[in-house]
């Protein structure tokens, strides 16, 4: 089956209407999906639909074997429909994480995009990124952290934590729908050290040198 039609019935609270379609056409069943931050998790992800500013993004779970260190991973089969009648269908994954698909705008241009949760551990989720553009959404790569948001000057940031008061916070932009690390900063709250890391001359990239990041990621209040 495909998604023919979505519409949206009462609000979040009451979940959306999916309406699907056979191959010949005829409508087969409609249904109402969770939004996916009201969709429960006991060991398996759920059906459900995340509204955007410019449309809904269906998301149907259904099994797809196993990672290489045993875990589940599901199949998630996505499709994308745009108030302008633009839509799209493609392929994700979901694995062991408790943690639900989310809509944010990790590049500050204006739509929201989409993190695919792959696995949590202790306090970081692994997620795969797709990026919205005019022509849908892109895979632009993973992350690991608690979180990627837009932090200016067309930079992301991913902070993660490695122990119980070291982090680390990795820098990314956006090139040609893929998520280039530039840079890192590692800080350690148990001894106050601080210092950012140049990978293969992306602060250059980022228009920074190594005092600029330092004063702003480091020295700052």
């Amino acid at each position: 089956m495909q998604a023919a039609a979505v519409l949206m019935l009462g609000g979040l609270a009451a979940g959306i209407a999916v309406s699907q379609s056979g191959r010949d056409g005829a409508s087969i069943v409609e249904e109402t999906v969770p939004a996916c931050d009201q969709a429960e998790y006991d060991g398996a992800h759920q059906d459900c639909v995340l509204q955007l500013a410019n449309g809904l993004l269906v998301v149907r779970v259904s099994e797809g074997g196993t990672d290489e260190w045993g875990d589940p991973i599901e199949r998630a089969d996505l499709s994308f429909h745009r108030a302008d009648g633009f839509t799209q269908s493609f392929d994700g994954t979901l694995g062991s994480s408790f943690m639900q698909p989310t809509a944010e705008d990790v590049d500050g241009d204006g739509d929201l995009d989409l993190l695919l949760p792959q696995a949590t551990g202790n306090v970081n989720t692994t997620s795969q990124v797709w990026l919205q553009g005019e022509t849908g959404f892109v895979a632009a790569g993973s992350i690991n952290g608690i979180g990627i948001e837009p932090v200016g000057g067309g930079l992301m940031s991913v902070a993660a934590r490695s122990s119980a008061a070291e982090w680390e916070t990795t820098y990314y932009i956006a090139r040609d729908n893929r998520l280039i690390g530039l840079f890192s900063v590692s800080t350690d709250f148990s001894d106050g050290s601080c210092a950012v890391n140049d990978w293969d001359g992306g602060l250059a990239e980022a228009g920074m040198t190594l005092d600029d990041a330092t004063a702003r990621f480091c020295d700052a209040d």
